[in-house]
């Protein structure tokens, strides 16, 4: 083999192992923002943010989602994880993150979603959702308020389910206007 073949086989192998390894890396790539960032009062310096937490196997078809918080710390940019959604009967997905006050106290809402899909012969399908509220602590770390989260209407089904009795459910606060408006009748 001459110089000249050795150069072009080497540079082949060098393509293919190039591509091969390029395309692993956009496939394996971490943590990619599927909602954000958004700037918040509770960190005028800093923003929020969602990403998909790529460590699932290939043959998991759901992904967590952590909420994540960076904001700058005496000229430092510090990221922290404040909480993580997943999988429950369908993939989680981030459904509205919006900002409102309670007792003049800035929080972040965010409401998760999963969807419940069952064979067509069946004819049931439900969509769960979930509201988390999330405020500085005494310490002036973002966490969740767990007494708000806490409250019975920042949970519900909307759909068809298996229940004899009440089969069809209709979940009343589906979007974030229609949680600020029962914020501001409760909490306000």
């Amino acid at each position: 083999m001459n110089k000249l073949q050795y150069f072009l086989l080497f540079s082949i192998v060098s393509i293919f192992c190039g591509n091969s390894n390029l395309s692993y890396a956009q496939e394996t790539q971490q943590n990619d923002i599927i909602q954000g960032p958004f700037k918040t009062s509770l960190y005028p310096e800093g923003k929020i943010y969602f990403v998909k937490e790529n460590d699932a196997t290939p043959d998991d078809r759901c992904q967590m989602i952590a909420f994540m918080l960076e904001y700058k710390q005496d000229h430092i940019v510090k990221k922290e994880k404040i909480d993580e959604y997943e999988e429950n009967g369908g993939c989680v997905e981030v459904a509205s993150v919006f900002f409102d006050k309670i007792h003049n106290k800035p929080y972040i809402f965010v409401m998760q979603k999963w969807e419940h899909s069952f064979p067509p012969a069946i004819q049931m399908g439900s969509d769960s959702y979930e509201i988390r509220a999330y405020t500085k602590n005494k310490e002036g770390k973002l966490v969740i308020d767990a007494d708000v989260s806490a409250d019975p209407n920042f949970e519900g089904i909307d759909g068809i389910v298996d229940d004899d009795v009440n089969p069809e459910r209709h979940y009343k606060y589906k979007t974030a206007a229609d949680v600020k408006r029962y914020l501001k009748k409760k909490y306000h």
